[in-house]
């Protein structure tokens, strides 16, 4: 079965929160099958730094990305999750 990266940038709804404790909000927000493949932080403006996280997820997950974004979002440090991309691997 193929799988699905999911290129994602997550804001936080504060300047001061640290994008460390956003990660491990949104490891334990994921369901098994969705994996976080990679991260990193991007610099925003004004001191703000977003997650650019790299989900792997199977192909024929029902509800495609729109999973990702309603669970990122659940967490409470998130103010906005935008995918970038989606590419087949």
């Amino acid at each position: 079965m193929a799988k699905v990266m999911v290129l994602a940038r997550i804001f936080p709804a504060e300047a001061t929160t640290d994008p460390s404790s956003l990660l491990e909000g949104i490891k334990k927000t994921l369901p098994p099958e969705i994996k976080i493949n990679d991260y990193a932080e991007e610099p925003i403006a004004f001191g703000l730094k977003a997650l650019k996280v790299q989900f792997l997820m199977p192909e024929d997950y029902e509800g495609g990305t729109t999973i990702i974004e309603d669970l990122v979002s659940k967490v409470n440090e998130i103010s906005q999750v935008e995918i970038l991309m989606v590419s087949r691997i």
